[in-house]
């Protein structure tokens, strides 16, 4: 009798394992879904930007100089006229002092260029009359050499007494030369003359001296008695005058005047033009709001000179108020003019949304910085908020504004983890209500959203999808229920 109840215990518990497994593998397997409902499709990104107003003028200055005077604060609100700082002139007008002087001697030496010309000329002429003057005596005494003189020494004296005339000519030449190349040096030192000019002015000072040097040693080769045949003699003095006579016909054709003169008018017309400028910084010297509004930035405050050009401060003119953003260039690409933009005002009492429009995308790149120091390149970007008339926000309030780069109304989307793929076909779990049998269903998938995608076919509003496309306990037909 044991044995028998024995094997029926036994069969009892294996009868109840197998109907246990039987009913829990007839239960449904409890997943995750997502029922499909249409609704409004985004993906999106996140700027702090900052309230401004729709136009700001900056101020710079005209003049340079020691701040010594501020006129207003940040913050204030000014009139057109209104004076802002205002600049020591003491520097401007020593340099006005100076410039001025400077064109009274400039124009000095203008109305004193013909005269050095005409005084220059006289002695050019009078050398070469007197150059003249020699050549005919040479020539006549030429003439007497050739019927020959009463005795040697006679033709002896005669020479020494020639070369003596051409060896002071000689000196008169090398002085006559340096002073030239003096007035050649002032003229291409201020960039008037060329360079081969002044170094031909060089060579003819070289050549003068040469030539006074040759002179004094033929008179030591006379005087020695060993002196050249008198007709070589004169003809080599004849040649040395003419070579002379047609040097200074040269310099008197020539014209270096005009130039003199139309460097001085222009050096006149720089120094003019200075004039003008410190005037006009001196009459400025005092920087006045160009339009009424309040001083939202004054640099001028933070330094203690002001140099031209330098901006003073920043006014901004009532009227409206836009948002600045800077957008980073890897999202700039996906936003345009026009776009509507989704903004937050962040309040104690509750956040405000309202929609805004963008009006303008900067075309250049600025570095910024992130709060933790991280260098970005970010686009300016400006937007026109839709604000309701209760809502009131000012100048440099901070507000988030969220850019779509995807926004489609009406559409189907699921868990990017529900979809899976099979034969290169994008598939999902689908389920017909809450409770019901996973069916491997085909679906065209469009926008990756962040956490979403959107389904463009294969799926209808009121079906299920199983969150979850890589669970294991899950194939074709096996009964499900919302979990």
């Amino acid at each position: 009798m044991k044995k028998p109840i024995k094997y029926t215990i036994i069969a009892i518990i294996v009868l109840a394992t197998i109907a246990g497994s039987v009913f829990y593998m007839l239960q449904p397997q409890a997943v995750r879904m997502t029922e499909m409902r249409r609704r409004t499709a985004e993906l999106s990104f996140t700027e702090q930007g900052v309230v401004v107003a729709e136009n700001t003028m900056l101020v710079f200055s005209a003049a340079q100089g020691e701040l010594i005077e501020l006129y207003v604060n940040e913050g204030q609100s000014v009139v057109a006229g209104d004076p802002l700082i205002r600049v020591d002139t003491t520097a401007l007008q020593l340099q006005l002092t100076q410039v001025q002087s400077r064109i009274i001697g400039l124009e000095a030496q203008l109305a004193n260029v013909d005269v050095e010309d005409a005084n220059a000329r006289r002695t050019l002429e009078t050398t070469r009359t007197s150059l003249h003057g020699e050549l005919r005596s040479i020539n006549a005494q030429a003439a007497e050499a050739y019927r020959g003189f009463a005795s040697h020494q006679e033709a002896v004296d005669e020479q020494l007494r020639v070369q003596q005339i051409l060896i002071d000519r000689h000196y008169a030449d090398v002085a006559l030369a340096n002073e030239n190349l003096t007035r050649i040096r002032i003229l291409y030192n201020a960039g008037v003359v060329a360079r081969v000019e002044y170094e031909g002015a060089q060579t003819a000072v070289q050549t003068a001296e040469s030539l006074l040097e040759s002179a004094r040693g033929q008179m030591a080769i006379i005087a020695a008695g060993t002196s050249q045949n008198s007709a070589e003699h004169f003809e080599g003095i004849r040649a040395s005058l003419e070579a002379q006579i047609e040097g200074i016909n040269r310099q008197l054709a020539s014209d270096l005047t005009t130039a003199v003169r139309a460097n001085f008018e222009s050096l006149i017309a720089v120094e003019q033009a200075n004039v003008a400028r410190l005037e006009h910084e001196l009459q400025n010297a005092v920087v006045v709001a160009p339009t009424g509004g309040i001083v939202s930035t004054l640099h001028a405050q933070n330094t203690n000179f002001i140099g031209a050009a330098a901006l003073v401060a920043e006014i901004t003119v009532p009227g409206g108020r836009m948002i600045e953003v800077y957008v980073s260039t890897q999202d700039v690409a996906s936003i345009n003019e026009g776009d509507m933009v989704g903004l937050t005002l962040r309040q104690r009492a509750g956040d405000i949304f309202f929609p805004g429009d963008i009006v303008e995308i900067g075309d250049t790149a600025v570095t910024r910085f992130t709060a933790l120091g991280v260098e970005e390149r970010k686009v300016n970007v400006r937007i026109m908020p839709d604000a309701p008339d209760n809502v009131n926000f000012g100048i440099g309030y901070g507000m988030d504004a969220t850019f779509f780069v995807y926004r489609e109304e009406n559409m189907l989307t699921v868990p990017r983890t529900a979809l899976f793929r099979q034969d290169a076909v994008d598939m999902v779990w689908a389920v017909q209500g809450s409770d019901g049998v996973a069916e491997a269903r085909a679906v065209t998938i469009g926008m990756e959203l962040r956490t979403e995608t959107v389904i463009l076919s294969g799926l209808s509003e009121g079906e299920f999808v199983i969150n979850d496309a890589n669970n294991r306990d899950i194939s074709q037909g096996t009964r499900v229920r919302a979990e």
